[in-house]
């Protein structure tokens, strides 16, 4: 008997959410019935705020399984976390960094890879072409990302955890070292970077329709066919993130054949190599301005990464998750006491019982990073702090 399932989170934009979801249900597909959630006795979750919009009431009785799109270093800054992270039977952990952190906290974690479909994300042969139509030069050395650098709540901020302020300080640098270096941008929300980069004067190809005062989220999202395009045209896709749960920009730029440097957070370290992971902004430049003068970084093996990050993997690693799902159906009665407390929790907030806000003191979970350092170093945290709060995370479950 197939086990009753909920996939819970979609935000129905076609972004990093909706694809875990999307590809969790067809590694799936077979062996699970997808229901609603009163009908359901597992809850499949792309992200723990599902969880909360949710409510405990209409979790009650079924099993809990939560996909981690950011380390648990980073949860515990937000409000909330600890009293969802109880009710969660297991968190799956999208990269090392993420499932030693859950270890650390004592709470139940595994590991199963992304998935980025090899058939979209490939090299193309007509890369100086595609360079043609963007009107790049042909001596352009050209860097780039296609983050949402914003801060949706106020468009000329740099979203923090993208890093679009190392970004802008990398490019100023970059620029003056190596003066033919265009910036190409694409996706919504670019509204920080594209304004900030034109006032330095560095030259910048921006893809879409150019963005105004208010959000551009609806008419600048991209497909991925034209995602993997506009890879083609760079020569070096540069990540300068805080943190991640990814980022996906890391698959897809290695599958679609470009050069690619990171801030080592997320996965990451779990698919580049250590020459292509940088800490400062120096650091970036330095690399960037040796791959423009001698093509000198390191490229992943494609075929190995497209094997580790395939759907087969996920399947493979989801197949134990799934033969503990519950397989007993949900009653008449039952399901409808959770549709009801459903629609009582949209009303008003969930009543989660009230833990301990020590809980949430990431001061401790996180080591300081130096003024130079353009991340939080989160991917190393302080084992004992963690150890603190997981155990303050249980006394507060057993009260």
């Amino acid at each position: 008997m197939r086990p009753y399932v909920h996939l819970a989170g979609w935000q129905k934009i076609a972004w990093a959410l909706d694809e875990d979801l999307r590809w969790a249900r067809t590694a799936l597909e077979g062996r699970a019935h997808f229901v609603s959630l009163p009908r359901a006795r597992v809850v499949l979750a792309a992200w723990w705020p599902a969880l909360e919009a949710l409510g405990p009431a209409a979790l009650r009785g079924k099993m809990v399984v939560c996909f981690a799109d950011n380390p648990p270093a980073f949860y515990l800054t937000r409000p909330g976390f600890a009293r969802v992270a109880g009710r969660v039977d297991l968190w799956i952990a999208r990269s090392s960094e993420a499932k030693h952190q859950f270890e650390a906290l004592g709470l139940p974690v595994v590991r199963v890879p992304y998935v980025v479909d090899p058939a979209i994300f490939r090299p193309l042969p007509e890369r100086a072409a595609i360079r043609r139509e963007l009107g790049l030069k042909d001596d352009a050395f050209v860097i780039g990302n296609f983050h949402r650098d914003s801060e949706g709540s106020d468009l000329l901020r740099p979203k923090v955890q993208k890093g679009a302020d190392v970004f802008l300080a990398i490019t100023r640098d970059l620029h003056d070292r190596v003066p033919q270096t265009t910036v190409l941008l694409a996706g919504p929300r670019r509204h920080y970077l594209l304004s900030r980069l034109e006032a330095a004067g560095i030259p910048v190809c921006f893809v879409g329709q150019r963005p105004g005062v208010g959000d551009d989220y609806a008419r600048n999202i991209l497909d991925r066919p034209t995602l993997n395009r506009l890879y083609q045209a760079l020569d070096v896709c540069v990540i300068s993130s805080r943190w991640e749960g990814g980022p996906y920009s890391v698959l897809e730029a290695v599958l679609a054949g470009r050069p690619v440097i990171s801030t080592p957070v997320g996965m990451a370290r779990d698919v580049l190599p250590g020459s292509c992971l940088f800490e400062t902004p120096e650091q970036a430049v330095n690399l960037l301005e040796r791959q423009a003068d001698e093509g000198s970084l390191e490229l992943p093996d494609r075929a190995a990464v497209q094997a580790r990050f395939s759907l087969e993997a996920l399947r493979k690693a989801l197949e134990p998750v799934a033969r503990e799902f519950p397989r007993e159906a949900v009653p008449l009665l039952e399901s409808l006491v959770c549709a009801a407390n459903r629609i009582r929790a949209r009303l008003k907030p969930p009543a989660w019982n009230a833990l301990p806000q020590t809980v949430v003191q990431v001061q401790t979970a996180m080591r300081s990073a130096p003024a130079e350092s353009c991340f939080y170093r989160a991917q190393e945290p302080d084992r004992a702090a963690l150890a603190a709060a997981a155990r303050g995370i249980q006394t507060a479950l057993e009260r």
